[in-house]
């Protein structure tokens, strides 16, 4: 008689599959291990703070307790702790949820590698084996369940001890209601500081912005040294290396020169001393509500921070590719700061800034929402703000016409002037296209515009009807611009381009006067000092031309590095920011106007 062989799977052995599943099945697992034993750490931690008893944090909301609504640099400095320590706890919670998910992975990886490295076993039951029959095979079965089920445990307890930590902590304004209210018998002591801006005729003794007073690249002072020897140093007062490297060029008031310098982690203002280069002091923007982390992708060659400085009497302004914006004393104090939202810009934020009376104003080349934003220079809050159609990485001029002071900016499509006071738009004119760089030139009545791809555009402006009004007088397209912005004499227009071509056009016909080639292209921006013309080729060599209807060359002065920054123009200097360096050039004949 015979009996019925015991049911079991069908045993097919594949030894090369079986290593191949049997290493995914030991990978699987230990990583799983790994991530799970981490979850559950960092699960413990979190579920043992609060981010709001930072002992530092718990210290200024105690010392505002005890003078409330006294100091409003203390606010700040809460709100900047808070945001941080919120950043730090969601940080957390972020790296619980991606754990989770890298966990379930892993766990699944690994129950799908073991039982198909149990199928392909090459291990061939043994006569003891066989003996034992359908025990044998029962055993095999329970150990696999055993080990999946432990497996299926583990994720489940990870996940649920990553997905039931708490999400919710109070927003700032709740934590801060914490601090008691004044009571009836205190009286707030909130420190004001009333600034005194300088108005336009002190600022033309400076150099407030990017092409010196109102951005417009005309010196006020007429003593720029000519020559200059960096073999014997004769002409060289001090030659410094700057911090992180940016294209912004140098701002100066009084004894004061300020840079911005910035990556993808810092974002810093330097000072420096102008009689010996010494670096006073250098601060790092604090992180604003609204601050990306990680910072907007911007090209190489723009940074984050390319926008050159403002300095307006007894305070200075910075702004970077973030957004952030920031005020801070000449003894480097944070006077005030904020973010004005990321810029939706694919070369990254480029525009100046500039100040006039009592305001900030901020060509915002935001692509979604491109506006002029004229702030409070002593607050850094909003006085007004006018939408705009179209972006432009050009910087706002604010200068003296015939019919009062003008903020005029140029776009991808127009060029406009806006009442500084009030934002109102008084006039525009269509004349530009592409991608704007150059900023506008301004001669007397005649605004004057040009990019590359487009058309060079000379505006005049009247007052005819009770308002100002424009109309374009002429137009010319055969060299033009790129980076550099144009400038002016009296009488004639000049241009600089990417290819090293500069050209002087008359100011009233639009003619060609004359155009000269040189060998390297110009990013930096001509300026004119008295009766010359002043410009640095990328190379780095400084040429120096007479201005007039006819070209002449005055002198070819060169400098160690290139040069892609616009040098400041003040009384016997020139403050040149080349790729690595800072330098001051000073005239040995001082004052003589040659």
């Amino acid at each position: 008689m015979s009996t019925s062989p015991s049911k079991k799977p069908e045993f097919v052995p594949d030894r090369a599959k079986w290593r191949i599943a049997s290493a995914v099945a030991v990978v699987a697992g230990i990583f799983a291990l790994v991530v799970a034993a981490l979850m559950i750490v960092n699960y413990l931690q979190v579920r043992a703070t609060d981010p709001l008893d930072n002992p530092e944090l718990l210290r200024l909301r105690e010392e505002l307790a005890s003078a409330p609504g006294a100091d409003e640099e203390l606010i700040y400095q809460i709100r900047a702790l808070d945001l941080l320590a919120r950043r730090a706890f969601f940080t957390n919670q972020a790296q619980l949820r991606i754990g989770g998910y890298l966990l379930l992975a892993a766990a699944v990886v690994f129950v799908i590698a073991f039982r198909l490295a149990a199928r392909w076993n090459p291990k061939v039951p043994t006569p003891l084996d066989a003996a034992n029959g359908e025990g044998y095979w029962q055993g095999i079965a329970q150990a696999k369940e055993l080990i999946t089920g432990t497996a299926v445990i583990l994720v489940l307890v990870t996940l649920t001890a990553a997905y039931l930590t708490p999400m919710d902590i109070p927003p700032f304004e709740e934590a801060l209601a914490e601090v008691p209210p004044p009571t009836e018998d205190e009286e707030p002591a909130v420190e004001t500081v009333a600034y005194e801006f300088p108005g336009w005729e002190d600022m033309l003794e400076q150099w407030p912005s990017f092409r010196g007073p109102g951005n417009i690249g005309v010196a006020h002072y007429t003593t720029a040294p000519m020559r200059w020897d960096f073999e014997t140093g004769e002409g060289i007062l001090w030659d410094v290396e700057t911090e992180l490297k940016s294209p912004n060029s140098p701002v100066v008031w009084g004894n004061r020169l300020f840079i911005s310098g910035a990556d993808n982690e810092t974002r810093e203002v330097y000072c420096y001393d102008t009689e010996t280069g010494e670096l006073l002091w250098r601060q790092a923007l604090p992180p604003f509500p609204g601050t990306p982390d990680p910072p907007p992708r911007v090209m190489d060659e723009t940074g984050y921070a390319a926008p050159t400085m403002a300095v307006h009497g007894p305070l200075v302004f910075a702004i970077f590719g973030t957004g952030d914006i920031a005020c801070f004393d000449f003894d480097g104090n944070l006077v005030w700061g904020r973010n004005l939202g990321v810029p939706e810009n694919h070369y990254g934020h480029s525009s100046s800034l500039i100040a006039f009376d009592d305001k900030l104003y901020v060509q915002f080349d935001d692509s979604s929402a491109p506006r002029l934003i004229a702030l409070d220079a002593a607050t850094g809050n909003e006085v007004w703000v006018a939408e705009r159609t179209k972006i432009s990485w050009a910087s706002p001029a604010c200068a003296p016409t015939p019919f009062g002071f003008q903020l005029i900016l140029a776009s991808e499509r127009d060029v406009d002037g806006y009442d500084p006071a009030t934002g109102e738009l008084l006039w525009t004119e269509e004349g530009l296209d592409g991608e704007v760089a150059p900023s506008p030139a301004i001669l007397n009545d005649m605004v004057f515009v040009a990019n590359e791809y487009a058309m060079a555009t000379a505006v005049r402006l009247s007052d005819e009807g009770g308002g100002v009004t424009s109309e374009i007088a002429w137009q010319w397209h055969e060299f033009l611009p790129e980076v550099a912005s144009p400038t002016s004499s009296h009488g004639y227009f000049y241009l600089a381009t990417s290819f090293g071509d500069f050209i002087c056009l008359d100011a009233e016909t639009g003619e060609t006067v004359w155009l000269e080639e040189f060998d390297r292209g110009f990013y930096s921006s001509p300026i004119r000092v008295g009766e010359r013309i002043y410009v640095v080729d990328v190379r780095g060599i400084m040429h120096i031309m007479a201005t007039g209807g006819e070209f002449e060359l005055l002198a070819s002065m060169p400098f160690p590095e290139p040069v892609y920054a616009t040098p400041a123009f003040l009384d016997g200097r020139i403050y040149v920011r080349t790729e690595n360096r800072l330098i001051c050039i000073e005239n040995s004949e001082q004052h003589d106007g040659n």
